[in-house]
């Protein structure tokens, strides 16, 4: 059976990275999915992973990337370990810069509505501890700014060469190493249900005109859990059914799961998405036409920004380190199969 799979992420969710490391895994013939060859026609794909190998990750995409400069990539499949039907799978790229506008304009080119209704299958990546990842407002607040946000993010992830190592994450940030809890997103109530807090994001009553701008002109930025659920929206109404008749798969990974403290990595990445993200946590638990699984993912088991994680890699196999987080009769494990969540989305 022949699919697509839509990969979807904001600027700096790890996306890029994610396909360097499964095209390693693919070359290497290791996990639950995989390749039969692949194909020579992806370039970026290969800058991809010559920034891994390099032990860096690959920079963000270019903010002036325009539709047409999607760059899509086919290759032909077997699950199973290898011992399953070849199956031709086309995954359409769409950058993290445009899905963030997306989400800034609530316009989806025809172009895009065309390629997610030719899926059935998608991945939302989602970056721990990034700071691209706005705290939320009030509920009352973040829907005026659902009614129009049009703020920039001006945030600059490039760095030069000699600088590289830094203990920092994508965004050149630093990161909370163990031992030190990262800071969370404040959430209403930790005894709420996060179902009752998607119900009251919807019912909140408006804010008198003069009081929302006084709180939106302070920072009007998509809060983004908003923006996840929004992304969830998206593929709820685009995405095309399964030749099967059974509900169309979403796999979210959680990326950078090694810089999440380990008491909280022991509590799984549905527990990770519930705590620091509760509305979108109680919009994957929404019976609907999608089916959800959620996963953690490291893609090589540390920081490649600090420079001491980044000197013991010297002369390893990259295809050996990394992992996918999952839970397995109720106990989280740590699968070096990073092909995971792309099988499950396929279905396999």
């Amino acid at each position: 059976m022949d699919g697509s799979i839509i990969l979807v992420g904001g600027p700096a969710s790890g996306k890029t990275n994610y396909i360097a490391r499964l095209w390693l895994a693919f070359q290497a013939k290791k996990g639950t999915l995989r390749a039969e060859h692949l194909p020579d026609n992806v370039e970026y794909v290969n800058e991809a992973v010559s920034h891994l190998l390099e032990r860096k990750f690959a920079p963000r995409s270019e903010r002036n990337m325009e539709e047409a400069a999607r760059r899509d990539f086919t290759v032909n499949v077997r699950g199973d370990g290898g011992a399953g039907a070849v199956r031709s799978v086309t995954v359409p790229d769409i950058t993290g810069e445009l899905w963030k506008r997306a989400l800034e304009t609530y316009e989806l080119p025809q172009e895009w509505i065309d390629a997610l209704g030719g899926c059935s299958s998608a991945i939302i990546f989602i970056r721990a501890n990034s700071k691209l990842n706005k705290q939320p407002m009030d509920w009352v607040t973040a829907r005026e700014v659902l009614k129009g946000h049009d703020e920039d993010d001006d945030d600059d992830t490039e760095e030069e060469d000699d600088d590289y190592g830094l203990d920092e994450d994508e965004d050149g940030e630093p990161i909370a190493r163990t031992g030190e809890e990262p800071p969370t997103e404040p959430s209403t109530s930790t005894e709420v249900d996060d179902l009752a807090i998607v119900k009251e994001a919807v019912s909140a009553p408006i804010l008198a005109e003069a009081e929302v701008h006084a709180t939106s002109t302070q920072d009007a930025t998509l809060p983004a859990q908003v923006g996840f659920c929004e992304l969830v929206r998206y593929l709820t109404m685009t995405l095309g059914e399964r030749p099967d008749g059974s509900k169309p798969r979403v796999a979210v990974v959680v990326t950078a799961w090694d810089t999440i403290h380990p008491d909280t990595r022991a509590a799984g990445p549905a527990k990770y998405l519930k705590d620091q993200f509760p509305m979108l946590a109680g919009r994957l638990r929404v019976p609907g036409r999608l089916e959800f699984g959620v996963f953690g993912m490291s893609i090589v088991g540390g920081d490649l920004r600090n420079a001491t994680f980044r000197q013991s890699l010297k002369r390893q196999d990259l295809s050996d380190l990394g992992y996918t987080a999952v839970v397995r009769e109720g106990v989280v494990v740590q699968d070096q199969d990073v092909t995971l969540p792309l099988a499950w989305a396929l279905g396999d």
